[in-house]
């Protein structure tokens, strides 16, 4: 993704990553021959939290969807920058052959935003508790 020559400057590599990024949002998904058996979506977020003495962070929402083997599309976004996260697991549904009325099963915690997000593209099913959320009690 990164260039070797890009340098080592932040607004360099800030600017080069949201060209790539850029030209992956308008980039149609590319349907398979063939409409998958079923899919599992992963969905989970994170925080990437500042060096500085302001302790700025990001909230970043990532995720994948697999069909079997194949094709595992990974999808991300900043929250509250206007990316529209549905819209990108919806393209990534599409991609690895998601047909209407289709049942799709996805793993998550119980965050309840996670959880719209995931019935606006799609998941009525209650998702699963991820590896994670099921190996430690990360409300302490």
């Amino acid at each position: 993704m990164l260039p070797v020559d890009a340098g080592q400057a932040p607004e360099t590599l800030r600017r080069h990553t949201l060209k790539i990024a850029e030209g992956l949002r308008t980039e149609a998904a590319a349907r398979p021959a063939t409409a998958a058996a079923a899919i599992v979506v992963t969905l989970d977020s994170t925080f990437i939290w500042s060096c500085e003495d302001d302790e700025r962070y990001l909230e970043v929402r990532i995720g994948n969807v697999e069909a079997g083997a194949g094709r595992r599309p990974v999808f991300g976004a900043v929250a509250k920058t206007g990316t529209d996260l549905g819209a990108l697991i919806r393209r990534s549904l599409d991609a690895v052959g998601r047909t209407e009325g289709m049942t799709l099963s996805a793993f998550t915690d119980g965050c309840p935003g996670l959880r719209r997000i995931l019935l606006d593209t799609g998941v009525v099913a209650l998702p699963i508790l991820d590896w994670f959320h099921l190996a430690c009690d990360c409300s302490t």
